[in-house]
């Protein structure tokens, strides 16, 4: 079983952390920015979610563990 990780920001943009460098590349600056929706259109499913930190002024941040 494959898995991903991917930063989800509060603002609705997610990046790819790490995974397989032939699979799943994000080419565009702003594909680069919505990797967590492609990914589960492409049949990624998330199986952990781990909260991130941020204050009333600054961006918040998940951690999503993805699986397929």
């Amino acid at each position: 079983m494959a898995q991903r990780f991917v930063v989800v920001s509060d603002n609705g943009e997610s990046w790819l952390l790490g995974g397989d460098p032939d699979e799943g590349k994000f080419t565009n600056r702003s594909d680069d920015q919505h990797a967590l929706p492609q990914l589960l259109k492409d049949g990624w499913s998330s199986k952990t979610v781990t909260p991130g930190s941020g204050t009333k002024d600054e961006s918040s941040y998940w951690l999503v563990l993805l699986e397929k």
